[in-house]
């Protein structure tokens, strides 16, 4: 009887050990296998969902500040970072082990995020103070902030990083950001400039330059107006525009296809999608739109754009190739924004009002799991290697 206990109690201590080992190992290769994980911003319970794309499982969720906007990643760093907009800070994460090992304090309203090509340092758009705050991953701090912005929203960083292109959510304004000194550089005026009180916006809704999106290249940025219903091509070198094509009524703004071809810019006015080929720089087709279209993730070996109607509750399934309208999927719930796989074959879409991710077989163009208890309001969903993330 002794030995059995004796035995016993030895084959428990060896799985303790064996068990508290596999978490070490589990939580020490987290962040070489980031490339397979999603995160998702929950707003209302102020957490980071963390989902395995190989199982489709949740597998943590990671508290952070109040209203956690965007999230983006630096696997050079292992570090995810995220903006709390109702606190005014900014959550950084080690990837390790999913725990935030810095708070940092940045201005008002903190919203979207760019990371520079070394992954090192990320810009944040602190949209209600009117400023861009540069901030080191490596430190945990904020390097320095450049006013003098209007309602800063998405912002792209040149090919180089030494300079970081902003779209102004208040103004027709990009603003271009010399990063070493700190200073905004020029100010790159789209289309004609529209007084706030529009026809069909109040005050509150202006939607001036929401982003600038860059060719795979880094060449050309493509900034849509949404109250002057035009888009800006901007040479990105000569920080000028080079020409200026008509869209839609009030459009949101441009999405590139992974391979570069293509720019899809939803129409939200008159719920159409202009697309153009960012080699003749020629709209080449209007398509069927949505109502409220948030985003356009592309997949499929770049065959098939994806369109969020968060106005209709709905995914859009447009053939790149015959540039038509094929489907469909009614969602059963609010979508926010989604994203593609970088293999081209899942999307992703956080679904606000249901608490869920859903998970869409982008050949098969059908939902093939929803991800039910991811957290509380999850605004979208963020990859590495994947494009095209908005809000």
């Amino acid at each position: 009887m002794a030995i059995k206990k004796g035995f016993t109690k030895l084959f428990f201590s060896f799985f303790s050990i064996l068990f508290s080992t596999s978490i070490f190992l589990s939580e020490a290769n987290a962040a070489e296998d980031v490339n397979r994980y999603i995160f998702v911003p929950n707003r209302a319970s102020a957490d980071i969902a963390v989902i395995d794309t190989v199982t489709d499982e949740l597998i943590r969720r990671i508290e952070v500040g109040s209203v956690p906007h965007q999230v983006v990643v630096s696997d050079k760093l292992d570090k995810l970072a995220v903006t709390n907009s109702a606190d005014n800070t900014l959550s950084i994460i080690d990837l390790n082990t999913f725990l935030v090992v810095s708070t940092v304090e940045l201005g008002e309203e903190p919203e979207h995020i760019a990371i520079n090509p070394s992954g090192d340092v990320i810009a944040v758009g602190n949209i209600g103070g009117g400023s861009i705050s540069f901030v080191s991953l490596n430190k945990g701090s904020e390097l320095k902030r450049v006013s003098g912005l209007y309602e800063p929203h998405n912002m792209t960083f040149n090919s180089d990083g030494s300079h970081l292109f902003v779209g102004n959510l208040g103004a027709n304004i990009v603003s271009v950001i010399n990063v070493n000194d700190a200073r905004v550089e020029e100010e790159i005026s789209i289309g004609e400039h529209k007084t706030i009180a529009s026809t069909h916006l109040s005050e509150s809704e202006y939607q001036g330059i929401i982003n600038i999106t860059s060719t795979p290249n880094g060449k050309l940025g493509f900034a849509a107006y949404g109250e002057g219903d035009v888009m800006a091509i901007i040479d990105m070198e000569l920080q000028k525009v080079i020409r200026n094509v008509e869209l839609g009524n009030l459009p949101w703004r441009a999405f590139a296809s992974p391979d570069g071809a293509h720019m899809l810019v939803p129409n939200n006015g008159d719920r159409t999608i202009s697309v153009f080929s960012t080699k003749t720089l020629e709209e080449i087709a209007r398509l069927p739109g949505g109502e409220d279209m948030t985003g356009i993730n592309i997949g499929w070996f770049d065959s098939l754009a994806y369109v969020i109607s968060r106005g209709e509750n709905k995914l859009i399934v447009l053939d790149l190739i015959s540039m038509k309208k094929v489907n469909e999927i009614p969602l059963l719930s609010t979508p926010e924004t989604g994203v593609i796989t970088p293999d081209g074959k899942k999307l992703y879409v956080a679904l606000s009002s249901s608490d869920e991710v859903a998970v869409v077989d982008v050949r098969q163009m059908k939902i093939v799991k929803r991800i039910g208890n991811v957290g509380e309001e999850p605004w979208g969903v963020h990859m590495l290697g994947a494009i095209n993330y908005c809000h």
